[in-house]
């Protein structure tokens, strides 16, 4: 699982882990089945149900050392770093992400490319025609747009995206993503 979210929404009170694991037993996948639990960054709203998770289902957890500090603050233990690097995952070892650390929304950000179905999950990185914030804790706008270039070399026919803002946070097509991240370049990271 990656970024599962809030336990419970804060503004609408909605049982966000409930509703999650609901969904992905509809889809199948029971809540016994999540033994890893990936974060992208260690803002609530991302990593908050991880905890619950890890203390119930035992799930290991896994995110960048930079943002350690701040999950720790919200009762979180990480099991497993993520670096720079492939990631193998499944009994078969058939499951190879590629891990790229991009900082910018926080000091430990980071993305996950599935290069087998070149799909980007980009956390709070990229949305539709917009970024994620810089002006929390850790934010750096230089590093933000550093990240979103290198990503943009990648080969990419979906983008997934921490919020949907306004869109569905999935961008799909090699030329819809690209155009998205030429808009970025043009219109908010020049």
């Amino acid at each position: 699982m990656i970024d599962p979210g809030h336990v419970t929404t804060p503004f609408y009170r909605e049982p966000g882990m409930d509703k999650l694991l609901g969904e992905m037993e509809a889809d199948g996948i029971g809540r016994a089945g999540i033994g890893l639990v990936i974060l992208t960054h260690a803002h609530p709203d991302h990593c908050e149900a991880a905890v619950t998770l890890r203390e119930k289902n035992g799930a290991l957890v896994a995110l960048h050392q930079a943002d350690e500090a701040a999950y720790r603050r919200l009762g979180g233990k990480v099991d497993l770093y993520l670096e720079e690097g492939e990631l193998v995952l499944g009994e078969d070892k058939q499951m190879r992400f590629n891990v790229y650390h991009t900082p910018g929304h926080s000091p430990g950000h980071t993305a996950l490319y599935w290069t087998y179905q070149k799909v980007l999950i980009a956390g709070d990185l990229i949305f539709y025609r917009s970024t994620g914030r810089v002006d929390l804790p850790g934010g750096n706008a230089r590093a933000l747009k550093q990240s979103i270039e290198r990503l943009s070399q990648l080969d990419v026919e979906y983008l997934l995206c921490g919020h949907p803002y306004g869109h569905p946070g999935i961008i799909k097509g090699k030329e819809v993503v690209q155009e998205n991240f030429n808009f970025l370049k043009k219109n908010i990271l020049f």
